[in-house]
């Protein structure tokens, strides 16, 4: 079990840094500050990768030691990294930012901004905890009985260990990581303005005017009514989509 705990913390850490710091320099693109929200996502993102890693090794150890449910395992870790992710975000942007003398656009501008990258490493985090669950799973197999293991492929080179170990942290998600990298690169030239719309009513009104009181909190709660109800029926709508697709290829 302590190996374990040992591989849940430093692949979400490593994990957390490296997403952190390519999503977060990727959403400051579109602000030029590209350079200040990367070094500032990656240590968040090291940091958050090190309580998820710590709460799943926990949460291994005490519901799926040993794994019988893989999907629910699965599910769960992705919910956990998820939220973690989420929650981290939402709450260390505004705090982080605060102290600044803040102004009512700029307010709404952090507020919206906080709420849009959220959204970011939420997604990323679920990604994390999939890959977290597929490694637990391949790691089980790879610990069976010879007799009892699947066979084996006929590649064994061994590779390089570095290159090895990024290989596994992104195993079988390379398409999903870059669908998170280019949501990052495009929310908040995109976001800020379908958020203004849907409060407002209208892009060229004056989104402060449209807040009851034109404050950091105010506009993060306006930015998660807004978003997250989109955000949850995209997901859902992927999902369908997703599953009715690999329906239509069985046939």
């Amino acid at each position: 079990m302590p190996v374990l705990i040992k591989g849940f913390v430093l692949r979400s850490a490593v994990i957390g840094l490296l997403s952190g710091s390519v999503l977060g320099g990727l959403f400051g693109v579109t602000y030029l500050v590209f350079i200040l929200t990367g070094l500032v996502s990656a240590g968040l993102g090291i940091g958050l990768g090190l309580i998820n890693g710590l709460l799943i090794s926990a949460v291994t150890g005490l519901f799926f030691y040993p794994l019988h449910h893989g999907r629910r395992y699965r599910l769960t870790l992705t919910v956990i990294s998820a939220f973690i992710a989420w929650a981290g975000v939402i709450a260390v942007g505004p705090w982080y930012v605060s102290a600044t003398v803040m102004t009512p656009s700029s307010a709404v501008l952090i507020g919206f901004g906080s709420v849009l990258a959220s959204i970011v490493a939420g997604w990323a985090g679920g990604l994390l905890g999939q890959n977290l669950a597929d490694w637990y799973n391949h790691r089980l197999i790879a610990e069976q009985p010879s007799w009892a293991a699947e066979p084996a492929t006929s590649d064994t080179t061994p590779l390089n260990k570095p290159k090895r170990y990024l290989d596994d942290i992104f195993l079988g998600q390379q398409a999903d990581w870059v669908k998170v990298a280019l949501f990052a690169l495009l929310c908040p030239r995109l976001g800020n303005s379908l958020l203004e719309f849907l409060v407002c009513g209208d892009l060229s009104a004056d989104v402060v005017s449209c807040l009851p009181s034109p404050r950091l909190y105010t506009s993060v709660l306006a930015g998660i009514r807004v978003s997250l109800p989109i955000f949850l029926l995209t997901v859902i709508a992927i999902a369908l989509f997703q599953s009715l697709y690999r329906i239509y290829r069985t046939r």
